[in-house]
């Protein structure tokens, strides 16, 4: 097969059933000689790119040399990988010869005779649609998360005023306050992340860290972990409601006081979390169970399907969290609303 010739030519010994698949596909299709030039393209493939004088202008044109400056590497990579023997996929923008913007999902696979790359076939799918649906999507979310931003603030400011007006105890606003201050820097973090996922330390940095008073009163440590949108929440506020009653009554009440949080992941999946706190006032059990306590000893358990224990030592409070590994990541369809 010589370069440079007729599409016949370049397809000489494919056989007819093979040049039928090819001019019946939907994609744009093309042979590329071993020194990167485009010697045949399908009439689909000419018609997509509206290219109306393909063996005047185009053919035997250097591949990469076909696609716009911003495109030109990552094509180039794919042809040397191609040509190296291995198939590789790329999305890269092209726009056609008359300047339609066009984006395109590209398989480019090496054509392999008698163990040597002979050529190179390329195939182009129109992905232009699916490109700027999921670019109208991300501004909707992104407009979404702004807009919910915005109402979480509202509502603060909203509930700022209104309890204090209403003369409302200081310390019922400020539990109030502290609870959507979690949620909102929950929010935060899952905003920066698309909504997929939280890690697990950026959780527990964001829940405890307003809280302490120099950096030496928390560590965490553990491997990273992704929570899923929901569950992150949850466990936000159970968080949350632990470093409100450390700064009350355990260790971030005191300078020298100090909180240990840690997890581990067991060898049967099998999660466990452990809050220690030291240093601070002698610790003794609540009269009474309070809004906190029963996000920690309920929420918490009922949303990871594990089990949560306080301890209440004089040394200071411990809690113990365990639950599959795969409560963290579970689906839900827990959407950003205010």
């Amino acid at each position: 097969m010589a370069d440079g010739g007729s599409d016949d030519t370049v397809l000489e010994g494919a056989g007819a059933y093979f040049l039928s698949v090819i001019e019946a596909s939907q994609d744009c299709i093309r042979v590329i000689s071993a020194a990167g030039h485009v010697e045949y393209m399908n009439a689909r493939g000419k018609q997509l790119l509206e290219i109306e004088d393909f063996e005047g202008r185009n053919r035997d044109r250097y591949w990469p040399d076909m696609w716009p400056t911003e495109s030109r590497p990552i094509v180039e990579n794919a042809l040397r990988a191609a040509m190296a023997g291995r198939a590789v996929s790329f999305q890269a923008f092209n726009p056609t010869v008359k300047g339609a913007p066009r984006w395109w999902d590209t398989t480019v696979s090496p054509i392999i005779v008698d163990g040597k790359v002979v050529r190179v076939l390329a195939t182009s799918r129109d992905v232009t649609s699916a490109r700027l649906a999921e670019s109208h999507r991300q501004l909707l979310v992104n407009e979404l998360n702004h807009r919910v931003k915005n109402t979480l603030a509202t509502i603060q400011s909203i509930t700022q005023q209104s309890l204090r007006n209403a003369g409302v105890d200081a310390g019922v606003r400020d539990a109030l306050e502290g609870r959507l201050m979690a949620i909102a820097a929950t929010h935060n973090v899952l905003t920066d992340q698309n909504w997929s996922a939280a890690s697990l330390r950026q959780i527990v940095d964001g829940s405890v860290i307003p809280y302490r008073s120099n950096p030496g009163q928390l560590s965490v440590a553990g491997p990273d972990l992704k929570v899923s949108p929901k569950t992150a929440v949850v466990m936000a506020l159970a968080f949350h409601e632990l470093a409100i009653n450390a700064l009350k009554y355990g260790a971030l009440s005191a300078p020298s006081g100090h909180v240990d949080v840690a997890w581990t992941v067991e060898a049967d999946d099998h999660l466990h979390i452990e809050w220690r706190e030291s240093g601070g006032p002698p610790v003794r059990p609540p009269e009474r169970r309070g809004f906190g306590t029963r996000i920690i000893e309920a929420a918490l358990p009922g949303e990871l399907a594990g089990t949560v224990s306080l301890d209440y030592r004089a040394e200071g409070l411990r809690c113990a969290i365990d639950a599959p590994l795969s409560a963290l990541d579970k689906a839900d369809a827990f959407m950003p609303l205010g």
